[in-house]
């Protein structure tokens, strides 16, 4: 029982240390002769995006809104040619104002929006009624069909009407231009816009789309949908994962006079290799089963470190050290445990690590760029670990639990480095 409670607290005590992946994304406005265009790129790993188009109750504004199955409104565009998209983003010290009501969900905040806002000075007008912390991870980019901007943060909200805007994964009120230019799909449309000054609106928006696209080198994933919405025709326009040579276009007053209806973005497209080999790549996002094992590893593992610490200490006071010549050994396994556990919990929790080149380094330094080379210690020592497994069997001073308890670990750690292998963690030259 005391086993058990220390492992609980042993968990709770790793939890501050993950952190939600979240979806990265790039945005463009252009406004050129007075025709306005909102561009996106949806930089994501998620499969089953999708496009539904939602009439209004009398009074109220129909739209279109992307998502994926969950159907939350990753972005959309509305009757009136107002636009939107989300970003994630990171920002400390969110302010709150104790004199407005707070947005309980947002889902529903956005669909208020859509439905009754115009403009963007609308939409200022109805966000400021409200403290937006609750999404401390997100902000939103609304453009109207004057070409007016709208960047709505968690806690602030910027206006403009710039011809030529872009935006990436970062708050513009707290990001200075030098460190906007470190988001690499940023300092691309930055340059784009240096070279080119004009051009047709539309071409110019999809090109600036093209060039911050994401194509990340490890399995051609990034981008997996591409808008250009026309705000005064209500043109939407569709581009899948990153192939901007193959265009699907709807007009939203024609689409919502076929009423409510949800079509999946990949089947308006021809098969393509590049997002098959995504859809079919397992990992513990989008596969139950490989989400599972990784949380009883991590439960292995945690179960593990305890008992092996306490099986060490009373061994040193029970047991004969020259007899038991592997009483080390148990040290050595909860030091290896500890960590392991930890780098479970954050395999289940951060895609980012699957998808990304070998060994895994984060945005910002942090203990996952370090957690990165287990999958290497635990090569170098599987070995080791198996040949003092059985070596342990032939030793009376080591009772049945400890040995089954070690083999159940070796057993993990082979399956683990077959996952490793199969998710490329070993790709390194």
């Amino acid at each position: 029982m005391m086993t058990l409670r220390i492992f609980v607290v042993l968990l709770i005590a790793f939890m501050p240390m993950l952190s939600h992946n979240s979806v990265a994304c790039s945005m463009c406005k252009v406004t050129i002769n007075g025709k306005t265009y909102l561009g996106n790129n949806e930089d994501s790993w998620k499969t089953g995006s999708r496009i539904t188009f939602v009439n209004a109750p009398p009074g109220k504004l129909g739209a279109l809104y992307v998502s994926y199955s969950d159907f939350f409104a990753q972005g959309g565009m509305n009757e009136a040619g107002l636009a939107f998209d989300g970003l994630t983003i990171y920002k400390a010290n969110i302010k709150v104002d104790p004199s407005k009501k707070n947005v309980t969900n947002f889902r529903t905040f956005v669909r208020d929006i859509m439905q009754n806002c115009k403009t963007v000075e609308d939409v200022r007008e109805y966000a400021s009624q409200y403290n937006r912390h609750g999404i401390s991870n997100g902000e939103l980019f609304f453009a109207d069909k004057s070409g007016h901007y709208l960047i709505m943060e968690p806690d602030t909200v910027i206006i403009g009407n710039d011809d030529k805007y872009i935006i990436a994964n970062f708050c513009p009120s707290v990001t200075p231009e030098n460190k906007r230019l470190d988001w690499d799909r940023y300092r691309r449309g930055r340059e784009y816009i240096n070279k080119h000054q004009s051009g047709t609106p539309k071409n110019y928006c999809l090109a600036l789309v093209d060039t911050m696209h994401e194509c990340r080198e490890k399995m051609g994933d990034g981008t997996m949908y591409s808008s250009v919405a026309d705000l005064e025709k209500g043109d939407f326009s569709l581009y899948f994962y990153h192939d901007y040579s193959k265009e699907v276009k709807f007009n939203l007053k024609q689409e919502l006079a076929k009423g409510d209806h949800t079509i999946e973005i990949a089947s308006l497209f021809p098969t393509n290799a590049e997002y098959e080999r995504l859809a079919n790549y397992k990992v513990p996002q989008n596969d139950k089963r490989v989400f599972l094992f990784l949380l009883f590893c991590g439960g292995i593992f945690g179960f593990s470190a305890i008992y092996f610490l306490i099986s060490y200490l009373v061994s040193l006071k029970t047991t004969d050290r020259i007899q038991d010549s592997y009483i080390g050994f148990k040290l050595m396994l909860f030091a290896i445990s500890i960590p392991m556990l930890y780098y479970m919990f954050i395999l289940t929790r951060n895609p980012a690590i699957f998808y990304s080149k070998a060994p895994y380094q984060d945005i910002q330094f942090s203990l996952k760029n370090i957690a990165a080379y287990l999958p290497f210690v635990l090569l170098l020592l599987i070995v080791p670990f198996l040949r003092i497994n059985f070596k342990v069997f032939g030793q009376k001073t080591w009772r049945m639990p400890s040995k089954l308890l070690l083999t159940l670990n070796n057993v993990v750690y082979l399956t683990l480095i077959f996952f490793f292998i199969y998710w490329g963690f070993y790709d390194v030259f």
